[in-house]
């Protein structure tokens, strides 16, 4: 996919740096920040995590320049409704249902465990309340973020089993820990989803060497693109691995590119599995006139276009701006060297 890159004083005039607040805190956030650019062949989004180094985020900025400078590099002629999960964050129990029916009760939920600030028994109720509220016909879904020990995992996924779950997704850090904790809990028939293991470590061959799970999960930004993302769904699909595109807690500009990948597996394969897409309710605002929000399980897409209003009206303050104008210009430059 060819990329047009611009010059970086021509990058920053078409940056927009906002701080959108959070329905809900997420990863010990209660703001999302962005910069979404205006790049001549489509919007694009630049949202790295703050705690990442300029390497890791100079990857999320490839992942912006090939959206906003790239040609397309995946067929738009794809279905337009893609099936999602939804996410439950790490709330008390008596939230769970409420939460579910507001989402429009989807048929699969990852609900985030092992998480700062809460407790494995606190981690059981919430996912008893999941499993109460979806019946026994639901999909449970467990994301740990290696928060866990071996043993840790091991013994909170038995306390769990009972409960029908579809797989854990990144129960440990390591991989030698991931290929073991894989081993303990394939007598449970329990899958294993590497997370952070593809992203951080940036080799899906050591991932698949390893023996280190059943299934990945690949979001775009944080693997560089519509096609670092298609290229290693592809080495991973022919390792035997199953695919889950997720999202990285995007802007409705981000979550149009990863649910291209989406539509373009729901409409090629037949072993497809439900996205982590349907992020943007934990935003409570957008930058886009049509925001991509799902109900009941299903994400619409459209081509995003820019409100230029919320853009103005979220715009983070000007210490946050120059803080992300200097993250900009030094990520650039590694993509320079």
């Amino acid at each position: 996919m060819g990329v047009r890159k611009p010059a970086i004083e021509d990058l920053l005039g078409t940056a927009h740096v906002v701080s959108l607040g959070l329905t809900t805190p997420f990863r010990g956030l209660t703001h999302r920040e962005a910069v979404i650019f205006e790049g001549p062949s489509a919007p694009a989004e630049w949202s790295p995590f703050l705690e990442y180094d300029d390497g890791e985020a100079s990857t999320w900025l490839s992942s912006a320049l090939e959206q906003g400078w790239g040609e397309p590099g995946i067929s738009r002629q794809l279905p337009t409704d893609i099936h999602v999960n939804g996410t439950i964050p790490a709330i008390p129990a008596d939230l769970v249902a409420p939460l579910i029916e507001k989402a429009g009760s989807p048929r699969t939920i990852k609900v985030k465990v092992a998480g700062p600030g809460t407790t494995l028994a606190a981690d059981i109720e919430r996912v008893e309340a999941v499993r109460g509220a979806l019946g026994p016909a639901g999909r449970i879904r467990l994301d740990a973020n290696g928060a866990w020990n071996l043993d840790e995992a091991e013994h909170a996924v038995r306390e769990m089993e009972h409960l029908d779950l579809e797989y854990i997704e990144q129960p440990v850090e390591s991989l030698a820990e991931m290929a073991e904790i894989r081993r303990r809990l394939s007598r449970l028939g329990i899958q294993v989803a590497a997370d952070e293991s593809i992203r951080r470590f940036a080799d899906l061959d050591q991932v698949i060497e390893s023996d280190a799970c059943d299934l990945v999960v690949l979001k775009v930004q944080p693997l560089g693109g519509l096609g670092a993302t298609l290229s290693l769904m592809s080495t991973a699909r022919q390792a035997g691995l199953g695919v889950v595109i997720s999202s990285a807690l995007d802007t409705s500009v981000g979550l149009y590119q990863a649910g291209l990948i989406q539509a373009h597996l729901e409409a090629t394969t037949e072993d497809w599995k439900d996205a982590g897409l349907g992020t943007m309710s934990f935003l409570a605002h957008d930058v886009v006139r049509a925001p991509h929000l799902a109900r009941g399980g299903l994400l619409t897409l459209a081509e995003p276009v820019l409100d230029h209003g919320a853009l103005e009206s979220h715009q983070a303050s000007p210490e946050r701006t120059q803080w992300w104008h200097e993250r900009l210009r030094r990520c650039f430059a590694l993509l320079e060297s």
